[in-house]
């Protein structure tokens, strides 16, 4: 299904959280009272209880209910500042948030990386990528999440006319095309100043600081894919993750 300007609509659960959220910012659902039980909200929005969850966990990670087991989902904001909350517990989410986003591309072009990414790259910074820049929005497609600068191997170059035309992650265009796969990815943030580029499209101050999220994609010999450098206002993006402890060997 796609919409009449031919995107494709944002997945149910987005849905249902945006109707939620809606609902609490019209105080239907007033701060410190409970949100209907997750089957009330499967029947309402005739949708699967897996959706109805994902939909509150995005309520829950976007600072309007928190959820109590045994309770419920309690309204605590009807109005959270605009912060970005990524979380990743799998390499499966991370692939979903490249699929529940939208990289809004302003430029593509075939070059060496600018000195400012040399930290990024490493020894990768002498070679040339199919270089591509954007605005990533969240998947309303309306509120910005971070500026991108994706480096794409000379190797997977032929997809440059697809970016763009098609919704989707790069790292997927890619596994289509070439019958390659993303075995690893390695991730590493850190904070920095932020760049000319990134303060004017996220509409920001040069004295803000960025938290820079870079990803390596990873085929199953150890070859760099993809690598993207993130860069996230520092003042509106918080990082979720979730580690289990390992048993495995203890008595």
């Amino acid at each position: 299904m796609t919409l009449r300007d031919g995107t494709r609509p944002p997945p149910r659960y987005v849905q249902v959280a945006e109707a939620l959220k809606g609902r609490i910012i019209g105080n239907e659902f007033p701060t410190g009272s409970f949100l209907p039980t997750e089957i009330e909200l499967c029947l309402f929005y005739d949708v699967s209880r897996h959706t109805v969850r994902e939909a509150l966990r995005q309520l829950a990670e976007a600072g309007y209910v928190q959820r109590r087991q045994g309770s419920g989902s309690l309204v605590i904001s009807a109005d959270p500042k605009g912060t970005y909350v990524h979380s990743m517990r799998s390499l499966s989410e991370l692939f979903q948030y490249a699929a529940d986003t939208t990289l809004r591309i302003d430029r593509i072009s075939e070059r060496r990386p600018e000195a400012d990414f040399g930290q990024d790259l490493g020894d990768l910074a002498t070679q040339t990528w199919l270089t591509v820049e954007g605005l990533r929005l969240d998947a309303t497609g309306r509120q910005p999440i971070c500026w991108s600068t994706v480096f794409i191997s000379r190797a997977f170059n032929g997809i440059a006319p697809e970016l763009g035309a098609q919704p989707g992650a790069i790292y997927r265009l890619i596994e289509d095309r070439y019958g390659v796969h993303v075995d690893t990815v390695a991730q590493e943030i850190r904070c920095m100043p932020i760049s000319v580029a990134a303060a004017r499209e996220l509409g920001v101050s040069r004295r803000l600081w960025v938290v820079r999220v870079v990803r390596r994609y990873l085929d199953a010999q150890g070859g760099v894919m993809v690598l993207s450098v993130n860069d996230h206002p520092g003042d509106r993006f918080s990082y979720s993750m979730q580690l289990r402890r390992d048993l495995r060997g203890r008595a």
